[in-house]
């Protein structure tokens, strides 16, 4: 292999990069995070298929193993040879096409433009701070609590660890010379209540414990369960050629001088249109907004010139009544669409869709939340539904520059429809009504962050691309434009050069997510034989333009009697008049109704029939001139590669500070694609409207962002069950249900966590010297690459955040103590009468984890025991010995059922109100036991020879009985 040969990852582009491992055997270890795609490397040895490489640019392992092909595509590919045109000789040292000075000279040119209002509209906005209560508190000194606990972790790890060949010892004696049986997954005394642990050879555990050993058991079964259904769809995706191709973008180049362009451009092109004599023209351009795919646009005219509309997909099962088995038919309309470029990025755009929405991959804004995210989030995880996500065109017009360029403007959305199995087999939609339903959740996010997504996603971006040039068809098409037949002849022989469709079905997508609660009563495990629950929710669409509903022109059925196209624009009157949406709803039924038109829409249909553009919008902003001659800077550039190399270098020359975050923010890598789309790369529209509409949204993003490092750093904060802020993947799946936790409840589980102040000093001692030599507890990354950490150091717990491309940051120190439970009762009752029998009465046991003396120890000398129990009156009260040898009773304490979860229940007495023992009979004992307060310091031996004797006198009356 050749020195310093680079290669650039093109695969990963929806997973977050590509699986790296430590060495090129199958057994090797996986790193801890991926290769993240268009990243740069430098092959340091190529073998068996994988590649040993050294990382240049991007994010990553810095060193490692990949493979360079998986199920026949390319996931790292030599520079020069993937999307980037061009030899090798025409690259940089980093192995990126060379710009020329006149590519600079154009992106200067853009620069100087970016966030301008040169359409002389003054866009509304403000500016604001997305979440200004988070804000982190200015710290004078580190607490000496800090710096005792850290000491003693030192202390400890300093320490040499015992012989890991020992085998662990399921018993021990107790301070009172008794010996105990113990635990095999929490090494803490077992009572009455216990389950054999088969995992370790059917060694005896709590209740509580067997519990987390079934999930960990679920955990392990669901996987592997992933594993599997993972390989399966990227066999599937290879075999049926599924995913967005970012080097199948037709060229402009080529076409652009056989449909008459003397100008020979090499980047964008535009349409101009000659209201006078009513021809068009093509010519080269360097204004983003203005710029067309000529092929997309011949494409776009041979449908709306013979079938009077829009290209439209979609996906559909060729068996409903089969759901689940059915395969997915694709269905275009004209169906000679199948193949060509204009009906490849309508599939991939719709199945990216359907991916998106089933929760396949990362959601491509910080917080979004997938259809499958919102089901569990609203607790419909158990109904089956089926439903589609359409692709369409919200609002159309067409504006014309000073030189008379045409500049399509359009807001692009998705819309949820539900379907319904009528009798007759076929599917039909049906609006989704319901304001939270999963579907129209899912879609409302998409359609409001469409535009960030759109400059995120190659396969959406292009997507717009396609509904771009169909509204430029249509009025172009409408306003009996004079089309030079060579551009239909052009499309024909595009149509006549274009394969069949290999695979006209393909298998359905889908997804199923283990979801199980194990239920913890009395000792005893509830539904303990329940597995898991998967329904079908079935997700089916395409793309719906809908531009009929928009009269970009006089529709030519409109037309009297023996006139021509365009006639309409020359009566007197309508010149100057404005011509918008026209009044009929912006949403009509006829789209879903045989009786409209003539079949039904089913995904992908760009009907733009609602939009009125018979004439260009004559009362919104005009741009400035926006083509260019044979010659000129804009025929003679790619703007898209000098952006590129800017935004790769942070070398911008003329760009504002707050714009260059701006675009950073956008193209973010870990969320965007866009940056490998190489010469075929469109910028961000310069103009102040969508500038401001993007700033707008990537400020809602932040202050997401910022509301999750608050949380984050919040005690609060659990693992296991992050919350609906975070990704979903935070959440465990399987958990050990607990009760509900009230407000009471959570302050005292939160004063477990005491929050340590640390100065800039200790935080970098913390960095440097201690947090390096630990393996984080927690470790989870976002959807824009930020990774959260927690530590835990002996008492301490230290969390932390790093954004990409920074360094890790301490954001909070906590010291763990025991959990100030509330004395406050529940209910309103008595305080206890003494009259009142004991009906039943449990003892339970807290780990050392949870007592000051050693939060982080497990050793019997440092377990705490309480009684709990239930009387005649329906009173719950909790007897146990304090650390100062105090006795106390609490009275229905708010927080007890949350309290015993987080026990072990060792003894149970039912059925003892016939055996006459009362609360005060019980409270002798505690006056026998009890010692004056402040005395002190009393050994947990003491405190359980209390929580005992309670015990005791219920077992003896019993027996007595």
């Amino acid at each position: 292999m050749a020195t310093m040969e680079l290669f650039e990852v093109v695969g990963g582009a929806h997973q977050g990069g590509i699986v790296v491992r430590s060495g090129c055997e199958p057994a090797s270890t996986f790193g801890e995070t991926k290769l993240s795609t268009g990243a740069v490397v430098k092959a340091l040895e190529c073998r068996d298929g994988k590649l040993h490489y050294e990382l240049v640019e991007g994010t990553g392992p810095s060193t490692g193993w990949v493979t360079m092909k998986l199920l026949g595509k390319d996931q790292v590919v030599k520079q020069g040879s993937g999307i980037y045109g061009g030899s090798l000789e025409s690259m940089d040292p980093k192995g990126y096409p060379e710009v020329s000075a006149k590519e600079m000279e154009a992106l200067r040119q853009y620069e100087e433009k970016f966030g301008e209002a040169r359409d002389g509209t003054q866009p509304a906005g403000f500016n604001r701070k997305s979440f200004p209560w988070f804000s982190k508190p200015a710290v004078k000194e580190t607490s000496p609590e800090l710096l005792k606990a850290a000491q003693a972790f030192k202390e400890t790890a300093a320490v040499k660890p015992c012989n890991s060949s020992r085998k662990p010892r399921f018993w021990d004696v107790d301070s009172d010379g008794e010996e105990v049986h113990l635990c095999s997954w929490c090494q803490l005394p077992l009572g009455e209540h216990v389950y054999n642990n088969s995992n370790v050879g059917a060694l005896q555990v709590h209740t509580e414990c067997m519990a987390h050993v079934m999930i960990e058991e679920m955990q392990e079964s669901e996987a592997k369960l992933q594993s599997e259904q993972r390989e399966k769809k990227l066999k599937n995706r290879s075999e049926y050629e599924i995913g967005w191709c970012m080097g199948s973008v037709p060229k402009n180049s080529t076409l652009a001088e056989k449909m008459g362009c003397l100008s020979s451009p090499k980047g964008l092109c535009c349409i101009v249109y000659n209201e006078l004599d009513r021809s068009v023209s093509v010519a080269a351009t360097l204004e983003p907004a203005a710029s067309v795919n000529l092929e997309y646009l011949l494409l776009a005219l041979k449908v709306r010139r013979q079938e009077q509309r829009e290209p439209l997909f979609s996906l559909d099962p060729v068996d409903p009544s089969n759901m689940q088995k059915t395969l997915q038919v694709k269905r275009y309309e004209p169906a000679w669409l199948a193949g060509t470029s204009v009906g490849d990025v309508m599939f991939q755009a719709d199945y990216f869709l359907k991916e998106l929405a089933l929760g396949e991959y990362t959601q491509p804004i910080a917080g979004m939340k997938s259809v499958f995210d919102w089901s569990e989030l609203m607790d419909r995880h158990d109904k089956e539904w089926a439903g589609r996500e359409w692709f369409v065109v919200n609002k159309a017009e067409v504006r014309l520059a000073e030189d008379k360029t045409i500049v399509p403007c359009i807001k692009m959305g998705v819309e949820a429809r539900e379907q319904a199995l009528h009798s007759d087999g076929t599917m039909h939609d049906l609006p989704v009504t319901a304001p939270n339903h999963p579907l129209k959740k899912f879609a409302e996010s998409f359609t409001r962050n469409f535009d960030l997504i759109a400059e995120r996603k190659s396969v959406v971006f292009h997507l717009r691309e396609l509904a771009k040039a169909s509204v430029i068809a249509k009025f172009l098409v409408d306003s009996g434009a004079k089309i030079d037949k060579s551009w239909y002849n052009l499309a024909d022989q595009i149509i006549a050069n274009t394969p069949a469709e290999k695979f006209p079905e393909i298998p359905q997508l889908w997804n199923m997510r283990g979801l199980s609660r194990i239920q913890v009563k009395d000792g005893k495990l509830l539904d303990a034989e329940t597995g898991l629950q998967s329904n079908l929710h079935a997700i089916y669409g395409g793309v719906q333009f809908g531009l009929d509903r928009f009269e970009l022109a006089q529709r030519s059925s409109l037309y009297p009697a023996g006139a021509q196209p365009g006639a309409a624009m020359q009566q007197p009157g309508l010149q100057g008049m404005q011509v918008g949406p026209s009044g009929r709803p912006m949403f009509m039924p006829q789209r879903f109704q045989l009786t409209q038109r003539g079949e039904t829409p089913q995904g992908v249909d760009l009907n733009l029939d609602k939009f009125q553009l018979s004439e260009p919008e004559r009362f919104a902003g005009m741009l400035p001139a926006c083509s260019a001659g044979k010659g000129s800077l804009e025929a003679s550039v790619t703007l898209g590669q000098a952006f590129l190399k800017s935004f790769r270098e942070r070398s911008y020359q003329v760009l504002k500070d707050e714009h260059k975050s701006l675009l950073q923010s956008i193209f973010n890598s870990s969320l965007a694609d866009r940056l490998q789309e190489g010469d075929s790369f469109i910028p961000p529209d310069p103009n102040a409207a969508y500038v401001l509409k993007l700033k707008n949204l990537i400020d809602e993003e932040q202050g997401k962002l910022l509301r999750r490092k608050s949380l984050f750093f919040d005690r609060s904060f659990a693992i296991g069950h992050a919350g609906p802020e975070f990704p979903s993947s935070w959440t465990a799946q399987f958990q050990v249900a607990r009760p509900s936790h009230s407000v009471a409840s959570q302050e005292a589980l939160r004063t477990s966590l005491v929050q340590l102040e640390v100065d800039d000093t200790f935080q970098q001692s913390l960095m440097e010297d201690i947090l390096p030599k630990v393996a984080p507890e927690f470790k989870k990354t976002t959807e824009d690459g930020t990774l959260f950490r927690i530590y835990r150091l002996g008492s301490l717990e230290v969390r932390t955040v790093q954004e990409p491309h920074l360094a890790e940051k301490v954001g909070v120190v906590f010291l763990s103590k025991a959990p100030t439970w509330s004395l406050h009762p529940a209910k309103s009752a008595s305080a206890g009468h003494d009259e009142e029998k004991i009906v039943k009465a449990n003892l339970y046991l807290e780990g050392g984890k949870y007592l000051d003396q050693n939060p982080s120890g497990k050793r019997l000398s440092q377990c705490h025991h309480y009684v709990v129990l239930q009387t005649d009156h329906s009173n719950v009260m909790v007897m146990e010995m304090l650390a100062d040898g105090s006795t106390t009773t609490d009275v229905n304490p708010q927080s007890v059922e949350v309290r015993n979860s987080l026990s072990k229940l060792l003894q149970t007495v039912d059925d003892c109100e016939q055996m006459n023992v009362t609360y005060g009979d019980l409270k002798v004992i505690a006056s026998n036991h009890s010692m004056p307060h402040g005395k002190g310091d009393v050994r947990p031996s003491t405190r359980k020879r209390y929580a005992k004797a309670l015990m005791s006198k219920l077992c003896n009356a019993t027996k007595s009985k």
